[in-house]
Parts: structure tokens; sequence; C-alpha cells
């Protein structure tokens, strides 16, 4: 049986709440040792989540230090570590010697990777704040169309899941940067970055639009795919794949469309203003008859979940989307499995396990060597090379950040580009990379093709795997030509089972995953998180992949395969839901009617000039709250208060708020500090003219030079393979764009 991927890779993780804890647990599962180092007291998040702590913690043996008192320990076990993972604020970081500074002094061979709630320089930098929060005060709570005027609370914490993610990617690619050159270098990223991460898609500033792309393709209000939530006959709501999938001309909606004399809705589409006309149409049939109907014509359509109601789905279980564990508090229950899968494969080890400290140090071993490279200020991946074949957002993103990591990263489009190129959001997938235009059905484009993957260290594509093997980039073919290549793939639903052909996209895998329920509020009609979450933490999640892979081989030489889906990270964040094999269901969080919230004191109130946000959470801020209140609710109290009174009032009684900031597009692109950080930047592109985008989601990263125009770099590309080769291709007009 072929040795775990992070075999022997030792990892101390002091972190709390979801990103550090879920990516150590992606390391573990991946093979490395993983000891939680938790506070007397515990992680606040037992008590929050039981279910979620239960989840994100698995795998893993824990210990109790206090930092502040047993320093001494706790260095004993860095001493022995190969990577340490925090989310200290920068202020307490640097109090405790855990800042990047005081660890590389003390444990050179360290691999630092932090993730707070804002990243060092910024002037939050010492805010804990909680995941809430930082979406209030970046304004991404007035991002949200919702069921009425004013900021929405989005149930889903996507910073947190985001920065997982970031987390992991940025610690894998400085792990893969200690194996190929010896280097040790730290890697920090923060919520505030996770909530970044899909804001790339939809904040950018361009001086035109490139030719095709004639508005924004996820405006603030009524998106398409919001606008494509209908319910049916029996009740039931399905989500259609927007405008993007072709449903308003598919059979079943011209054959309805005829009965009802209405074919002239086709012209018009989906608007607020028709939307009720388009729901009559859709109560003439069940959602069976629909989900078959669309199905046949090849059309993404979803019967809309609750949260958790696809973890006992044949889909989940047999792309091993759901574990079955014994877990000590909360008894055996299914929990979401591991999201990506790898070669060889990631495996559960069972609950998190309370461990004495003495064990934990005895099985870490010796303590690690000193780094063998010089300290450099190379990015982690420079000199690996990148394929991506992918459409859409979430391929074409994974592969951009591997670009932010310092890949050389290769774009290969049909000769009638990317279907992204048709969206707002291919400035923010792209970025950094190099693009080729070949036709790949034509004969002639074999030979520059297998050069490409020759050369490559990476292929990383969300194109459907039947495709794929006919033209040679799935596993298989990409191995036979180099069996050195790492592919990561992502599908809409997982590589088996009866939807592993189903077309899919981020609305539909929202609904699948349950998050379009959990978002509207108690009661109300499904809706879609404008975000394209899903797909964005797709490519995140094949990011990692392909650095785990990518790691595998430059320890071993040995290549392999990585691959995740819409539905497992849709799962995946929905880790705080787990069932009890008894079938009884565990209590989640569940944002009110009119999506203020999910408890009177953890929600966004309406005061006399504004909006204010307030996460009282544990047991002492919840009292805090009640000194100020009495046994009236929160929003009843303070309505009547002005914003900054109402702030300060509780700054000074210790209970954590925020002002909810409204359009903050502008105001983040022009902020300085933002500026002088390099998650607001300005690109110089042929097809945007000068244009804004949102960047550095790590420390160590690059936003690219441009968003390249399709085949903008053909010639360029083709020359350095001839170069490599000694060899000139014969290739025709149609196979090449020149």
């Amino acid at each position: 049986m072929s040795e775990a991927v992070l075999a022997g890779l030792r990892v101390v993780d002091l972190a709390e709440g979801i990103p550090g804890p879920f990516a150590t647990r992606l390391l573990a599962e991946a093979g490395a040792d993983v000891v939680k180092v938790e506070r007397p007291g515990g992680d606040p998040a037992r008590q929050l989540w039981p279910a979620g702590f239960a989840t994100w913690n698995r795998s893993k043996r824990g210990v109790v230090l206090d930092l502040a008192a047993q320093r001494g320990q706790l260095d004993d076990l860095l001493a022995r570590a190969d990577v340490l993972v925090h989310s200290l604020p920068i202020g307490r970081a640097r109090e405790l010697g855990l800042d990047e500074a005081s660890l590389a002094a003390r444990h050179p061979h360290l691999v630092l990777g932090s993730v707070p709630a804002y990243p060092a320089g910024h002037p939050r930098e010492n805010w804990d704040a909680p995941d809430s929060l930082v979406q209030a005060a970046e304004g991404f709570m007035d991002e949200q169309q919702g069921n009425r005027e004013g900021p929405i609370f989005v149930r889903m914490p996507f910073p947190s899941w985001c920065a997982a993610y970031l987390l992991a990617a940025g610690v894998l690619a400085r792990l893969v940067q200690r194996e190929r050159t010896g280097v040790v270098r730290a890697m920090h990223t923060s919520v505030f970055q996770g909530a970044l991460a899909p804001a790339a898609l939809y904040w950018q500033r361009s001086e035109r639009l490139p030719a095709g792309l004639n508005g924004h393709t996820l405006p603030k209000i009524w998106p398409d795919a919001a606008l494509s939530i209908f319910e049916c006959a029996d009740g039931e709501w399905i989500q259609l794949a927007g405008a993007m999938g072709g449903w308003l001309e598919s059979p079943p909606v011209i054959e309805t469309l005829a009965v009802l004399d209405k074919v002239d809705l086709c012209e018009t589409g989906v608007t607020p203003a028709n939307r009720d006309e388009w729901q009559q149409v859709f109560r003439q049939h069940d959602s069976a008859h629909w989900i078959r109907e669309f199905g046949e014509a090849d059309v993404p359509c979803m019967r809309i979940r609750d949260l958790g109601d696809c973890f006992t789905d044949e889909q989940a279980r047999v792309n091993g989307y759901v574990v079955e564990v014994d877990d000590p508090v909360i008894g055996r229950c299914l929990q979401v499995g591991p999201p990506i899968h790898t070669t060889p494969d990631s495996v559960v080890r069972g609950p998190l396990e309370e461990s004495a400290f003495e064990e934990v140090l005895a099985a870490f071993g010796e303590p690690r060597p000193a780094p063998r490279g010089e300290s450099s200020g190379a990015l982690p991946l420079a000199g690996i090379r990148a394929l991506d074949f992918g459409g859409v957002v979430a391929g074409p993103y994974g592969a951009q950040c591997l670009a932010e990591l310092g890949a050389d990263v290769i774009k290969v489009e049909p000769l009638s580009g990317d279907r992204g190129r048709g969206l707002t959001q291919f400035a923010g997938s792209n970025r950094g990379k190099r693009s080729i235009a070949l036709d790949l059905k034509d004969d002639s484009a074999r030979e520059p093709l297998r050069r490409l993957v020759e050369r490559a260290d990476i292929v990383l594509h969300n194109m459907r795997l039947r495709a794929a093997k006919r033209l040679g980039i799935d596993a298989d073919g990409l191995r036979a030509v180099n069996p050195r290549v790492v592919f990561s793939h992502v599908s809409a639903n997982g590589q088996h089972g009866p939807l592993a052909a189903y077309p899919g996209y981020d609305p539909t895998a929202q609904a699948l995953t349950g998050w379009e329920r959990a978002n509207a509020g108690a009661g109300r009609p499904p809706m879609w998180l404008r975000n394209s979450i899903l797909d964005v933490q797709a490519g995140l999640a094949a990011c990692v992949g392909a650095l785990l892979q990518l790691f595998r081989r430059e320890r071993t030489g040995l290549a392999g395969e990585a691959a995740t889906s819409l539905l497992a990270v849709g799962m995946t964040m929905a880790g705080e839901v787990a069932l009890p094999v008894s079938g009884e269901r565990l209590r989640v969080d569940r944002v009110d009617a009119d999506q203020t919230g999910v408890s009177p004191a953890h929600r966004i109130l309406q005061v006399r000039d504004g909006w204010v946000a307030i996460a009282a959470r544990t047991d002492q801020e919840l009292a805090r709250l009640y000194r100020l209140t009495g046994t009236a609710s929160p929003a009843e109290t303070f309505r009547g208060l002005g914003t900054d009174e109402l702030l300060a009032r509780l700054a000074e009684a210790g209970v954590p708020a925020t002002r909810v900031a409204f359009d903050r597009m502008n105001a983040f692109f022009d902020d300085p500090h933002h500026r002088a950080l390099g998650f607001s930047r300005t690109l110089d592109t042929s097809g945007y003219g000068r244009l804004d985008v949102v960047g550095g989601f790590w420390s160590a990263g690059r936003t690219g030079e441009s968003v390249p125009a399709l085949g903008e770099h053909t010639a360029e590309v083709l020359r350095e393979l001839d170069s490599h080769s000694g060899v000139t291709p014969m290739m025709t007009r149609e196979a090449v764009a020149r």
C-alpha cells in the first residue's frame, strides 16, 4: 500500500474556529500527524458548534497548554514539528513569541501558517473578530439580494471557509518549496482575505469592457441564477442554472409555454417584473417532471434541499463525501468526509483523541534539523508550470491561485475562447496567466499539446471527464505523455454515482447542498448566494489537491491525481451538521425570516442612522450584553440609538460589534492600506484597459500583470516549445490562433 501523501509530517495546530482547524484536518487526513493545542477551557467552538468542532478537528490528537505559562513545553513541541498553524491576532502573536520573526529565530526549520481575522499592516490587525463581523465591516452583507431592503445577515460563514483553503494551500506551497529548495518560509492569510476571494469575481473597475461582455453578469440585485428558482406543483423548489444553462429555449420549457400560450416569455427571459408569470409556468408540473425533462435535455436542474439532506444521498455516499464516526460527544454519526480525493486517498482516523503532552512529544520524535536552504524572497511555486484547460469559473480559479503562488500558468483555450469570457467573473478567475488558443479536436494540435504536457508539472481543469478522455487530458492520457505530471480535477457532483455525468453549476450545487434554504430565512423561498462561492471554493480545493500531489511528487518522485467537486465543497461547509445514526437531527443555527441573524445576540440590527452587527456568542459575551439590555431584546433596546453611541456602549461593555458597511467596492479599491498590502491592484490589460482587481490572498503571492486576451501568448509559448524540442510542428491556421 502506498504511503500517505503527508506521511511523516508533524503539525501543531493552535488555531480556533473554522479556518485553521479545518486546514489542519485536511493535512491530517492526508497523512500528517496533527496535534491540536487548546487553551484551558477549550476552543469556544466546542460549545458554539459541537458537531462542527467534532468534524473540523477529527483525525488529530489533542493536548491542553496555557500558551503564556507553558511556553517552554510549546517550544519543545515546535522544535519537533514541521508546521505551526495559529489564528492569533497580530499583536497577541508577538506577545507570545509566535510571530514570524520570533519563530524564525527560535525554530528556523518551522513553516508558520497564520490565519487571524485581519493581516499584519491592516488597521484592524489586532481585532479578534468573528466571521460575521468581518462580513459586516467590509460591506459583504450589503452585496446580497434579500427578502427586504437593507443589508442581509449571510448565514454561510464563507470568509472562514475560503480562508481555510487559502491557509492549506499556502502551507502546502511552502512545503513544496522546502522540498525543492530547502528554503523554509512562513505564509499568512486571514479571514478578511478569505472574504476577498469571491469578491474578486464581482468587485472590478474597468476602463472598458471587452467585446461580447456587455454588462455585469453578477449584478448586486437579481442576477440570472437568483431569478431561476421556481416552485413546482408539488411544493418543491428547483434551481435552474441561469440563462447560461440554456434552459429558456429547452424543449420542456418551450412545450409548456406553448400550452399556456406564453411563448413570448422566451424573448424577454426572466425579470423581476415577469417572474410571477414564469412561476405559473413551473407550477404546471411537479419537481420530478421538471428534473426528468431537463435531465433529458442536458440542462442543469436541481431540487432544492435542506442543509444536511444530501448526507444520506447515494451521490455523496459513493464519492466518499460522508463518513461514519463514533464521536465521544455526539455519538455515532454521519459527518462530511474529505472534500479532496488524492493518490493515495485521504483517510479519516476517527474523532479528536485527547492525549497527554508527554505522549505527544514522544510521538513527534527528535527535533527537526535546521533548513538546508538560505532564505529567499522567491514565490513558493517559482519554476513550476501548470496547464489550465478549464472553463467558466471553478477550474480557472484554481489555476489562478497557482499563478498567484508563483507558477507559470498557461491557459489553453478553444479558438472561440473560454465560455467564461462572456462573464464578469473571467477577470477574477484568470489573472496572471498566459493564454494559448488551440483547437484540441484538430489533428495538427496534437503535437503542441503533447509538448505542453511534456513540460508541465500540473494540469488542472473542470472539463467533464468523458470529453477530457477523448482529448487525452484525463489522468491516464496525461500520464502516458508525462509520468511526472500532477492532475487535479473539479467536477460538479463527483466522479462516481448517478449524477457523475450530470451537468452542474454553482447555483445547482448550492441547491443540492442546502445552502439556498439556509441563507434564505425561515419560511422564505430559497435564495442563491450571488458570490459564486461554491465555484470559488471548488477552485481553491483543486489548488490544494494539486499542491498535495506536487508535494508527494517532490518527496517521492511519484505523481498522482486529485479530485474535488462543487458538491464536495458545498457539503464541507455544512460540516456543522452531523446526522446521528439514530436519525435524530442536531440543532443548527437558522437565520430568521427577515435575514437579520441567528439569535437575538448574534445578528444585525437597525438603529437610528444605520445598522450595527453584534456577535455575542460565548457565555461571557452574552452576560455583558444582557447587562446592557436587561430582559429586553437588543433590537428593541438599541433601536433609538445612533450608530456611534451604540458602538461606544458595546465596546465599553466588551461586546463584539461593528458598523455594517454599505457600497464598499470603490472605497475598497481606493483605500491606501489595501493598495499597500496588495489587495487592491490596477492592471494594464489589452481587453479591459486599466482594470482594478482584488488580489493578495496570501502574504507571499502575486496578482499577475494582466488578464490575458484570447490567444495572446500563443506565438510566445509555441516558440518556447520549439526552442525546447528543436522541432517545428506543422500546424494549420484552423488548429492554432496566431
